[in-house]
Formats: structure tokens, sequence, C-alpha cells
């Protein structure tokens, strides 16, 4: 056999040892991964609540609007308010409405940046007090929160921190990590593990229509791996995302 076949036949043996360990650190980070069975974005809300019972005489909002802080809501019309103010009360204005003890009326605004993600207020509609008119969104924090069925060893492998990517309806990848972990049993028995997941990409305008409350995601958590191979595929695995392969 000559130096070149002998050359050929050790390159091909070295080619598809590199093939099977990369083939093996692949399936083993895989094992290390698992995907949620449902997840949505979670948002900060504000439920505006009338203080006082009356007509609704304005309604400034539909729901899907983006508002202000401060921005006018509803106006409403009390003989509750008014009687108060006959008998002496002294209602005053404060961050969430504006009172008009003069005309016996309440303007409602918002308390911070959003949408209005529901209405109930109808121009011209009764509420008592204490009636929700609107929910509105802010544009705070958003975070995940996501469920998972999961074995007993891997809930055992579950760590705060760990890392997490979350799909967006159009398939895009935000990178996150784990914040919270609680598990509870559902009706049937089943232990399901429900995970809070943060990232800060969440709060990109760019992405506003698609971080909204209650949109429907999918996280894939990673877990801790114990494995013998856990070193070469973390050291496999930071290459590849230095590369830009990953």
């Amino acid at each position: 056999m000559t130096w070149i076949n002998r050359l050929k036949l050790w390159g091909g043996i070295l080619g598809i040892a590199a093939l099977v360990f990369a083939l093996t650190v692949l399936f083993n980070q895989r094992q290390s991964q698992v995907a949620s069975t449902s997840a949505s974005v979670e948002a900060p809300t504000s439920i505006i609540g009338s203080s006082y019972g009356g007509v609704v005489t304005d309604v400034y909002v539909k729901q899907g609007d983006t508002v202000r802080a401060g921005q006018e809501l509803f106006t409403l019309t009390s003989v509750q308010l008014q009687q108060d103010v006959g008998n002496g009360l002294k209602p005053s204005s404060t961050e969430a409405y504006d009172i008009d003890t003069k005309n016996g009326t309440i303007t409602y605004k918002a308390v911070a940046d959003g949408y209005v993600a529901s209405i109930e207020a109808v121009n011209g509609s009764y509420l008592n007090s204490g009636s929700e008119m609107a929910v509105v969104v802010s544009d705070g924090q958003r975070t995940v929160s996501a469920q998972f069925e999961l074995e007993p060893t891997d809930y055992g492998r579950v760590e705060i921190g760990a890392p997490a990517r979350i799909v967006l309806p159009n398939n895009q990848l935000l990178v996150g990590t784990v914040a919270g972990v609680d598990v509870k049993t559902d009706d049937q028995g089943t232990a399901i593990t429900y995970v809070s997941v943060e990232s800060s990409s969440l709060t990109d305008a760019s992405l506003s229509t698609l971080t909204r409350l209650d949109t429907p995601v999918t996280v894939i958590m990673d877990l801790r791996d114990d494995g013998w191979l856990a070193g070469p595929s973390e050291a496999m695995l930071a290459f590849f995302t230095k590369i830009g392969l990953r």
C-alpha cells in the first residue's frame, strides 16, 4: 500500500470518527433540551374600574388602541357622586381619574403607557360601582409562562438561570433565562412544571405585536447536563456559537 493510499485511509477513518463524535455530541445536547407543552406571554396589566356608579357618556378609545399615561379613556356621569357632593363630601381627583364635582362627572385615565387589551364600557351604558371598564396592558417588563410535562429525573435537572429559547409565532427566536420554577398536579394526577422565562428582547418595540399579553409561544429549555459528554458538548456548542452556526 502506497503512502498516498495510507493517508487516504487514515483521513477517511479520522473523518468518520469526527462525524460520529459530532453527531454524538449533538444527540447528547438534544437530550438536554425540553420543549413546552404550552406557553404564553405575560405582561403587567391595570384594570380600570368605576369608583362610582353611573352612565358612560363618552368613550375615547377602542380595543387595541395604544395609550399614554394620563390619556383620557372614559367619562361617566354619576348621580351617586352628585349626592355625595350634596351631602358635603369632597372627593378628589387622582392619577387614575379626574372628578368634576360641579357637573358630577368622572373622567378615567390610563395610569401607564400601553395598549387597551379589553373594554367593557359602552357609550350610554350604566355601570355599578366597582365594575370593570377596561384592561390596559403596560409597556413594562414581559415574561413567558411555560408548562412542561417532565419525568422526575428531568425535573431534577431544571435550574434557575438556565438558558431558554422563546419561539415567537413568526418562528423568530429570542434568548432568555429561567427565572422561576413551580410544580402542580392537575386533575388527572399529572405533574405539570410551570417555568417563568425572562428575556430583555420581549420589550423590543419592533416585536410589540408578537409579544402582547397571552400571545402563544414555544419555550425550549436547557436541562443540566449530567452526562460524561457534558464538557465536550458545551465546548463544541460554544465554538458553533462563536462562528455563527448556532
